[in-house]
């Protein structure tokens, strides 16, 4: 069982990819993806969620830094 730090977690974007990463997206049918919609949006487009850790391809990295 993968163990995470919600507390590094945006609580206004997707949870989803926050903890699984962005191969979460490719993984599944989501009727958001590619919509305004979508709370993962910014995560993919920047590597990291609106607290600024990052978000690799299987979750929250571990190497994390905030800038």
């Amino acid at each position: 069982m993968k163990t995470v730090d919600v507390t590094k977690f945006s609580n206004d974007e997707c949870w989803g990819i926050q903890i699984n990463g962005t191969n979460h997206c490719f993984n599944i049918n989501c009727r958001w993806q590619g919509l305004s919609a979508c709370e993962g949006k910014n995560i993919m487009k920047t590597g990291k969620n609106s607290k600024g850790f990052i978000i690799g391809p299987n979750g929250l990295s571990k190497e994390n830094t905030v800038h």
